[in-house]
């Protein structure tokens, strides 16, 4: 049995550290490999010759999926003056991506800081300080956002990032609840779900109401290390046991899009893009071929 999801490559395989392929070079890559699409950083709305060269390489590349990781501020006293422009600015981004893939995913979050500073304890900022008015202010932005997608037909996530506005599963479903978003649904970035202090364990994470509807799940791992919160690693290294979450998701049915990132790793680009391929293949074979080496087996 194939795996069920698609297999995306997130965009941070392929720039930064004192390196940044060109497009053509990043999805061909990824089509060689073999996943089934690739997922974009943000690209200005008015940024016309990126954008051009983003869609010419999608197109030439043959993936069939597309998705982009879009991020809102205005959150913030300092930032709310411009609230309205940063929606207007992602709904653009979005009709762009629609242009490239019409089946498009968003993957989106609101980064605005509430607490204003970024700490090792990752609970001392973000919704961790949020106040009413800044929730109130996220749920206009999930509201538009969410109303946006849906008129284009597109799919959405939200996703859950480290010092930002939404940076826990929980804070996830808040929104989603207060805003009333219809087509958005909770994702998971399982590198920041183990490394906020305010998150529970993965299984709690999937147990909560409403994380049945999850619709999108990054991999990376890393480690912990003094001084520092932490450093990536490889899918198959690091702190975080993947391939047990990769259990849980499966036996739960999950069917949505897995999205392999390789923040500040480094190294060959193509190699790393591979192994981590190859490691989701590697634990959905090793499941089927012995389901009891799933510890979520049934």
């Amino acid at each position: 049995m194939p795996v069920p999801n698609d297999i995306i490559l997130f965009n941070n395989h392929f720039t930064g550290h004192r390196r940044d392929y060109p497009y053509c070079t990043r999805l061909e890559i990824a089509a060689d490999i073999g996943y089934n699409g690739y997922e974009f950083h943000p690209i200005e709305p008015d940024d016309d010759a990126t954008w051009g060269e983003a869609t010419e390489a999608y197109r030439a590349s043959g993936l069939t999926s597309a998705g982009m990781y879009v991020l809102s501020k205005g959150v913030t006293d300092e930032e709310f003056p411009q609230i309205d422009a940063e929606i207007d600015r992602c709904k653009r981004m979005i009709d762009h991506l629609a242009e490239i893939d019409p089946k498009a995913f968003v993957n989106f979050t609101i980064m605005s800081n509430p607490g204003g500073a970024s700490t090792p304890d990752y609970r001392e900022a973000g919704s961790g300080k949020a106040e009413a008015r800044h929730w109130e202010r996220s749920s206009k932005i999930m509201s538009e956002i969410d109303a946006h997608i849906a008129t284009l037909g597109l799919s959405g996530n939200l996703y859950n990032h480290i010092w930002f506005m939404c940076d826990t599963s929980a804070t996830q479903l808040r929104l989603i609840k207060e805003s009333g978003a219809k087509t958005i649904r909770p994702g998971i970035a399982a590198f920041h779900a183990f490394f906020h202090q305010g998150e529970p364990d993965f299984l709690e994470i999937i147990d909560q109401p409403g994380m049945e509807n999850l619709g999108y799940l990054a991999l990376l791992s890393g480690w912990a290390k003094p001084d520092d919160p932490f450093r990536t690693r490889p899918l198959d290294d690091g702190n975080i046991d993947l391939a047990a979450a990769l259990g849980l998701v499966w036996q739960r049915g999950y069917t949505g899009p897995i999205i392999t990132q390789a923040y500040d790793l480094g190294g060959d680009a193509y190699l790393t893009a591979k192994r981590s391929f190859d490691y989701i293949h590697e634990v959905h074979d090793r499941y089927q071929r012995n389901p009891a080496l799933n510890p979520y087996h049934k």
